[in-house]
């Protein structure tokens, strides 16, 4: 059983290990050693002695030599076997004076071999001695510690402070790199930044700019410079092939030593090109600090490289927005002067000349309401606001029609029709896909000379309905081909500018065909060698007939009483003379008030009301006939706006129909037809 003096407050005392297997003697050594004001652990065997050795440290052994089952000299040689436990130093405490027993104890490592009964004074004096060189040792070894802990702080220290003045370096370059947008300035300044401080000369390829541009700064026109500058060249190039840093490491030496770094510039998922820095002699490598921080030097140059990229592109767009313009007002003053050309023919002569002139009106007017269309459907496209009005559609029958608007427009000079339509149907918006067919072939008209032929086919394959236009016209080259659909993109043309457009049509018809569900591709062998575009939209099956179904014909109607509200005196006067001309009796209103005054009196069949009436307007006149007695009266709605949330508001105004500016004569009498026939309880559908 182990027993240890009283402890007596002092932080650095020691302790002092008895191992005897008397009661008698542990407590007459305690006693002698307590003078000592160090902590003193009796134990009763050899077994406690190695336990206690084990849990805590001690100054000093004192060990008997004559004890039972487990002798002094059985316990120091456990003792030594443990490595933590060779430097205590072991005292011997013996009655008799063997010499062979002190040769065998100092053999295990003993100190010193004490004789008992032990003078007390002699006893203290050596143990006092171990102890005093066991607090120097702990003293020694905590300076130490110090020592370390104090050097390892003052490197975190100055490790901290390194990579303090790296952030702030690269926050500095940071800076510098985006100071301007301009790529030339921008890539100076990135080189600047390199040579000298990273090395004697630096490069900097840009892959996505106008080919493969290469900018070399000079630094040091050092010896084996120009070989160094051809090995990091091919560093480059496997930097752009691997997606990583690539070493440029001279094996000449005793030892390979790095000479340059290549790091590839990445932004928005794509590799911009590859930055890279070496030295012309491996005089002054470059150490894993260097390398990390020309890497983050080119993480930020390609950040920097990337604004310039963008900055472009805006400016290109902005230029291509101006062109637009430009073209926009070349191509409106085309129709315009044709249209005022004609007018004054009309107003001079009758007879063939009269109906030429008619003629040249009718399509001029097709053609700025296309353009107006086609403008309007780009805006809403892009904005989200464009709805399809869904149903079974024979593409077969949508590329007859298509050459039926195109034929009536007087848009085939001479051009050979060629094809072979089988039936293929998909679920889709008419109007839109007659839309996207006139202008993928009068696209194919337009770039194909008098004389050349277009090929237009429809089949079923697989799972899609297609439909495929090949043209023997001018072409396209590689790099005209890879804008085909953009936005405002033309090809290379003459400057007078036959061929006329505005650069929408394609881009209008991909959308739209997005917007199905489907995919448009173009393709051409290059200038002079025609084009193909290729048109898929998901295939749909064929529709039940239905047996009951009957075409409605504008031609087919009586008289109506019809009411013009429009505020626009040329417009009512024009639709007025039209429908009068077409059996009806017509009567006009130019604004709100007079239109409903004028139908409460009248009682009309039909009312014909614009939206856009000033002070009253038309929402708010059809809510007062329909909560008049002309409830019952046939409501059309004429607007220059068309979308499922327009035509929704003149459905809850009250009207039984919206349409679109301008209004198409025969489309207008169609729909006086259905809103007859259904008299006196409107459908309150909303026809196209």
């Amino acid at each position: 059983m182990g027993m240890a003096s009283p402890p007596m407050g002092r932080a650095d005392r020691v302790n002092i290990l008895v191992v005897d297997d008397r009661p008698s003697k542990l407590i007459a050594m305690e006693a002698l050693l307590a003078d000592l004001g160090e902590n003193v652990v009796c134990v009763g065997s050899g077994a406690d002695a190695l336990r206690q050795l084990l849990e805590r440290e001690f100054a000093l052994i004192l060990l008997d030599v004559n004890m039972p089952d487990m002798d002094g000299f059985e316990a120091a040689a456990l003792i030594r076997q443990r490595p933590r436990l060779q430097h205590i130093p072991i005292i011997f405490m013996t009655a008799g004076s063997d010499d062979h027993h002190a040769l065998q104890g100092y053999s295990l490592g003993a100190v010193d071999y004490i004789l008992t009964p032990v003078v007390p004074e002699v006893l203290r004096t050596k143990v006092k001695v171990f102890v005093d060189l066991f607090k120097m040792t702990e003293q020694l070894k905590r300076q130490a510690e110090e020592r370390v802990a104090l050097a390892e702080e003052q490197a975190r220290r100055a490790a901290a402070e390194a990579a303090n003045l790296r952030a702030v370096f690269l926050g500095d370059a940071g800076k510098s790199m985006t100071r301007s947008l301009d790529l030339e300035t921008t890539a100076n300044t990135i080189l600047g930044l390199m040579v000298p401080d990273f090395g004697d000369f630096a490069m900097l390829r840009l892959s996505a700019v106008d080919g493969d541009t290469v900018h070399v700064r000079h630094g040091d026109a050092s010896r084996g410079t120009a070989e160094a500058e051809t090995s990091l060249s091919a560093s480059m190039e496997r930097a752009v092939r691997s997606l990583g840093s690539q070493l440029l490491i001279d094996r000449g030496g005793d030892e390979s030593v790095v000479r340059g770094v290549a790091c590839p510039l990445h932004a928005r998922g794509t590799t911009l090109g590859v930055l890279a820095v070496a030295v012309g002699e491996p005089r002054k490598p470059y150490d894993p600090v260097r390398i990390m921080m020309v890497e983050e030097l080119g993480a930020r140059a390609a950040m920097a490289i990337d604004n310039c990229l963008l900055y472009r592109e805006i400016e290109q767009r902005d230029l291509r927005k101006e062109q637009f313009v430009a073209m926009l007002a070349h191509e409106l003053r085309n129709p315009l002067g044709a249209i005022t050309s004609a007018l004054g023919v009309l107003e001079r002569v009758g007879g063939d000349p009269a109906d030429r002139a008619r003629g040249v009106i009718r399509r001029q007017l097709e053609n700025l309401t296309h353009l107006v269309d086609d403008l309007l459907d780009v805006s809403r496209i892009t904005t989200g606001k464009i709805s399809l009005n869904r149903s079974i559609v024979n593409l077969a029958e949508s590329v007859e029609r298509c050459l039926k608007t195109l034929e009536a427009g007087e848009r085939m000079a001479g051009h050979v029709i060629s094809g072979q339509s089988e039936e293929a149907w998909v679920e889709a918006d008419s109007v839109r896909i007659d839309q996207i067919l006139i202008n993928l072939v009068g696209n194919a008209l337009k770039y194909t000379p008098a004389g050349g032929s277009i090929d237009i086919r429809v089949r079923p394959e697989d799972d899609d309905s297609v439909v495929e236009i090949v043209d023997t016209g001018v072409g396209m080259s590689p790099e005209a081909l890879a804008h085909a659909f953009d936005l405002f993109f033309q090809a290379d043309r003459a400057p007078e500018r036959t061929q006329g457009g505005l650069g929408i049509g394609l881009s209008l018809a991909r959308q739209l065909v997005e917007l199905h569900g489907g995919s448009v591709q173009a393709a051409s062998d290059g200038k002079g060698c025609g084009s193909r575009f290729t048109v898929r939209f998901p295939r749909s099956a064929p529709p039940v007939p239905d047996s009951d179904g009957v075409k409605v014909s504008g031609h087919e109607i009586g008289r109506s009483r019809i009411l013009l509200v429009e505020d626009n005196d040329d417009a009512r006067e024009m639709l007025q003379m039209l429908l009068t001309l077409a059996g009806h009796e017509v009567y006009g209103a130019c604004d709100g008030p007079t239109g409903i005054e004028m139908a409460l009196s009248l009682i009309p069949d039909i009312v014909v009301i614009d939206l856009g009436l000033p002070g009253v307007d038309g929402y708010e006149v059809a809510r007062q006939l329909r909560a008049s007695r002309s409830k019952d009266v046939g409501l059309i709605a004429l607007s220059g706006y068309g979308q499922a949330e327009d035509r929704r508001k003149t459905l809850e105004a009250g009207f039984d129909t919206h349409i679109v500016k301008p209004a198409d004569p025969s489309h207008l009498s169609t729909v006086i037809a259905t809103l007859q026939r259904g008299r006196p309880s409107p459908s309150r559908q909303t026809l196209p």
